[in-house]
């Protein structure tokens, strides 16, 4: 099965097969040794309604700190490394974050899991990113050598603690097979700084609805250790309010 289409089952919608890219979505940045071109991930997205559909549909729903992000290249046909055969077209670029599981509620029975997104990120180690596209020969339609971004997707940082809700993936690289991936770019990955912030406008999903989800004393749990782990919680919770106005 094409793992496009392993990748709309497993993460419905979330980012549609690769698409020829227009003029305007093409970004360009400035580096040391070589100019970057950014060519963005289109596609829909599938939106559930409230926090329950949410952990219905997710295998995986747990807290947990980022403690490493690195850059692969898979073939979309296999979920696999790509070989000497591969079709270059059929090659895409994916962003795997290690996390550490702080508090796992569904799943998450490993002590670090694997998450992946589709696409590189803009604006950070953006070489390491093009170096591992033009190693594999990763061409974009046109021939050119394309970092693919996922606009949509939230940036994660290492050292930061998010709510993940996340599904397993048919994918293996390195002889690791236990990858997981985010069901929509929105309700998957959510920052803990605010809490009670609705994270679309689609749904009633927030970190507090999503862990109340699993018991009437789970938030508050969490909101202890939050608190405990973070003493400018309070600042954290204002800044938040701030960028969301």
């Amino acid at each position: 099965m094409n793992m496009k289409k392993l990748f709309i089952l497993l993460i419905p919608l979330l980012m549609a097969a690769l698409v020829a890219c227009s003029p305007g979505q093409i970004v360009s940045s400035e580096s040391v040794t070589h100019r970057i071109e950014f060519a963005y991930i289109v596609g829909d997205e599938y939106m559930v309604s409230d926090t329950t559909a949410l952990v219905d549909i997710s295998n995986h729903v747990f807290v947990g700190e980022v403690e490493s992000i690195s850059f692969a290249i898979i073939n979309d046909d296999t979920g696999k490394a790509p070989t000497a055969e591969c079709n270059p077209s059929h090659l895409i670029l994916i962003t795997i974050y290690d996390v550490r599981v702080i508090t796992a509620y569904k799943g998450a029975d490993q002590a670090t899991m694997r998450v992946i997104t589709q696409g590189g990120i803009k604006g950070y180690r953006e070489q390491e990113q093009l170096s591992v596209t033009m190693e594999a020969g990763a061409r974009s339609l046109d021939g050119a050598y394309r970092v693919l971004i996922a606009p949509e997707i939230s940036s994660l940082y290492v050292g930061e603690s998010y709510l993940f809700a996340v599904q397993d993936l048919i994918v293996e690289l390195d002889g690791y097979s236990n990858f997981v991936g985010v069901i929509n770019s929105l309700q998957s990955l959510l920052n803990l700084d605010n809490p009670y912030y609705m994270v679309d406008d689609f749904s009633s999903i927030s970190v507090e609805s999503l862990i109340s989800d699993f018991g009437t004393t789970a938030f508050a749990e969490h909101w202890a250790w939050w608190q405990s782990e973070n003493p400018d919680w309070a600042q954290r919770l204002e800044r938040s309010n701030m960028n969301y106005e």
